[in-house]
C-alpha cells in the first residue's frame, strides 16, 4: 500500500480524482480515504498545517495500515531563483530548517537530536523513478533536491536569503520534513513531492491562494505516471 499525505484540501483533491473504488475510514482526528490507483493499493489523507499535526497524522497512518511507501505530496515556496511557479520539485531530502539546537558544541543548525542528522534523505529508488518519470512528462518543469520545513511560511526576502544561506534548499514548505522524521524512525520508504506556488517573497500570501490548485495538478500528475510506472 502507498500511503499519500497532503497538508490541505486543495492538494488532495487533485490525487483523489485519480482514484477507484474508494471508501472512508477514521481514526481519531483524520479521516483516510483508501482505494486504488492504477490497480495500486493506496490511502489518502489530509494531515493539517504544521510540523506537529504532519507528524501525528503520519504515526496514526503507519499504525493503522502499515503502508510500504509513504509519499507527502502538495506545494511550496521557491527557495532558488531558477525555480518557477508550477515548477515540481522532487525532494532529495528534508531539512526542519527552525530546529536549532547549534548553541551546543559540535552540533548543526537544523541537527535533529536523537538521530543526530541535518538532512533526512528520501529514499533513492523512489527519488530515481520520479526522476525518471518527470523527463517523460510535458507541461511544467522539475527539479531535484533539498527541501526546507518549519513551522513557519515564509514571505520575507531577508528570511528567504537567510535560508537559502544556511541551508541551499530549493523550496520551503511547513510539513516535509516532519512526515520524513516519523518514516525514518518507523523505518518506513518515503518520498516528498512539491510542486511551487509562490517564491516566499513579499507577494507569497497572493500567489499562493492564486496557484494552489494548477501547482497541485502538476505534482498529481507526476504522482500518477509513477504509481502507473510501479504498477505495470
Amino acid at each position: 500500500m502507498i500511503a499519500i499525505i497532503c497538508a490541505m484540501k486543495e492538494e488532495l483533491e487533485q490525487i483523489k480524482i485519480l482514484m477507484q473504488n474508494s471508501h472512508i475510514e477514521k481514526s481519531g482526528p483524520f479521516e483516510f480515504t483508501l482505494g486504488e490507483i492504477e490497480r495500486k493499493k493506496c490511502v489518502l489523507t489530509i494531515c493539517g498545517v504544521g510540523k506537529v499535526s504532519a507528524a501525528m497524522c503520519t504515526q496514526a497512518l503507519i499504525d493503522k495500515y502499515n503502508p510500504e511507501l509513504t509519499i507527502n505530496v502538495g506545494v511550496a515556496g521557491a527557495i532558488d531563483e531558477n525555480i518557477k511557479i508550477g515548477d515540481v520539485v522532487i525532494c532529495s531530502a528534508a531539512i526542519q530548517h527552525d530546529f536549532d539546537i547549534s548553541i551546543f558544541p559540535g552540533r548543526k543548525k537544523g541537527e535533529i537530536s536523537g538521530i543526530n542528522k541535518v538532512e533526512i534523505s528520501c529514499t533513492p529508488w523512489v527519488v530515481k523513478k520520479l526522476t525518471e518519470c518527470a523527463k517523460k512528462s510535458e507541461g511544467f518543469n522539475f527539479h531535484v533536491g533539498t527541501v526546507l520545513t518549519g513551522d513557519q511560511f515564509i514571505s520575507s526576502m531577508s528570511k528567504l536569503k537567510k535560508l537559502k544561506k544556511d541551508f541551499r534548499g530549493l523550496a520551503c514548505e511547513m510539513e516535509a520534513g516532519s512526515i520524513a522524521q516519523v518514516c525514518y524512525l518507523n523505518n518506513i520508504e518515503f518520498a516528498i513531492l512539491r510542486a511551487i506556488s509562490d517564491c516566499a517573497n513579499k507577494k507569497s500570501s497572493t500567489d499562493f491562494y492564486s496557484f494552489i490548485k494548477s501547482s497541485s495538478k502538476n505534482a498529481a500528475s507526476l504522482l500518477y505516471k509513477f504509481i502507473k510506472s510501479i504498477s505495470d
